[in-house]
């Protein structure tokens, strides 16, 4: 369990008001790196700030993942739908439980699978490019940033691609319940669409049991038969998370990844060069990442700078501050998609057990997404550049109004 006022060491922690940090969170974030290792959100929860200290700790066995039902707690979620979702996804468990809800996707989603959908996400890709608009305003992050990952998910699952544009607005909404922040004034909303989305996916496991397809979804619902390891509620709690996990991050990434290219004048180096696009979305990922820390339990006493923090603290690893640290990177303000300094394993999708996994799958729709713009479109123009909100958990974007030449 959880503990509180759980922290020794020479001097308390410096306590910060979470809202302070949203505005404005990479600024934030700096000044207090630079002055702490780590910070106080609220009690018991604590923000560690330095590189040093966050990627080491991502994989740290004296740390743990944080469970669902601890998560709901610490973010004091009502009762209801979206907090048994959250208790139950696998992301918010440990051990041999995360590798059994888990394994249900692992393999679909091994690096070999998602490798071999690279000519889909390109032909996805391509087809959304042409029927985007030309030489009127229209918001980039719905009309094509949205679209392909949720398209490919549903590609994935065996979900109708025309279901895409329903369950992904849903999963937006849902994606408000995942940061330190929960958002009370948008908890009807949240609960409403994650009973919707409930609905949707329990109707099209039902389907699936009844007439079996050739599908990712008919092959989970035909093993649930088998061996019901798991309430059947659960196993539609496993998918949703699925759903949101192949939605939303990707989204807010690719569009922030076009927009920081444009910003930073090298949309013309990647549209010149196509071997810098691995590198530009690594570096896009690095300097504004659409997750912005990873939630983790000690489970053991551990030194942070001058503080020790024992068995039960919540730590919020913001990955998102430790990306902009000089400790990790060369002049880590400057976006440079030639960078030669990134770590082998990206920060931004965690380390050890609970290393994203739908990284692959990411890496390529972003490459493939930016490949299939910059041979079709000469001239991005951007009304009002995105931003997104937020210091942890998933990050919220704004929209893009472009025009395109």
């Amino acid at each position: 369990m959880l503990r509180i006022n759980n922290l020794v060491g020479k001097s308390a922690p410096v306590r910060v008001d979470p809202r302070a940090l949203i505005d404005d969170p990479h600024a934030g974030l700096a000044a207090l790196r630079r002055e702490h290792p780590l910070v106080q959100l609220a009690e018991g929860q604590y923000l560690v700030l330095r590189a040093d200290d966050v990627i080491p700790l991502l994989s740290d066995p004296r740390t743990r993942q944080v469970e669902g039902t601890e998560y709901v707690a610490l973010n004091q979620i009502p009762d209801g739908i979206t907090a048994r979702f959250l208790k139950d996804f696998f992301i918010f468990s440990d051990s041999e439980q995360h590798r059994a809800k888990r394994g249900l996707f692992a393999r679909s989603f091994a690096y070999k699978a998602m490798f071999g959908l690279r000519p889909d996400v390109r032909a996805v890709a391509e087809r959304i490019v042409a029927e985007l608009p030309r030489g009127e305003m229209f918001d980039f992050v719905e009309r094509m940033a949205a679209r392909v990952p949720a398209e490919m998910i549903a590609a994935i699952l065996g979900l109708p691609k025309e279901d895409s544009a329903f369950f992904a607005r849903r999963v937006y909404t849902i994606a408000r319940a995942i940061g330190p922040i929960y958002p009370y004034e948008h908890h009807r909303a949240i609960e409403n669409a994650t009973g919707e989305l409930f609905c949707y996916v329990a109707e099209q496991i039902r389907l699936r049991l009844d007439r079996p397809r050739d599908d990712l979804l008919s092959h989970l619902a035909a093993s649930w038969r088998r061996d019901p390891v798991m309430p059947l509620e659960s196993l539609i709690f496993q998918v949703i998370g699925v759903i949101i996990g192949g939605s939303d991050t990707t989204r807010a990434a690719f569009a922030m990844l076009v927009a920081l290219l444009v910003q930073h004048r090298a949309w013309e180096a990647v549209r010149a060069d196509n071997s810098l696009i691995p590198g530009a979305v690594a570096e896009a990922m690095r300097f504004d990442p659409s997750v912005g820390s990873v939630l983790r339990v000690a489970t053991a006493p551990i030194e942070i700078g001058n503080v020790t923090v024992f068995p039960g603290t919540a730590l919020r690893l913001s990955t998102m501050s430790a990306l902009r640290d000089p400790g990790l990177y060369a002049e880590p303000e400057r976006f440079d998609i030639r960078r030669a300094d990134h770590p082998r394993l990206h920060p931004v999708f965690g380390l050890g057990p609970h290393r994203c996994i739908g990284e692959t799958l990411a890496r390529i729709e972003m490459e493939e997404c930016l490949a299939a713009l910059a041979a079709n479109v000469r001239e991005v123009e951007i009304r009002k550049l995105p931003r997104l909100s937020g210091f942890g958990g998933i990050r919220e974007i704004t929209p893009m109004p472009v025009r395109l030449h």
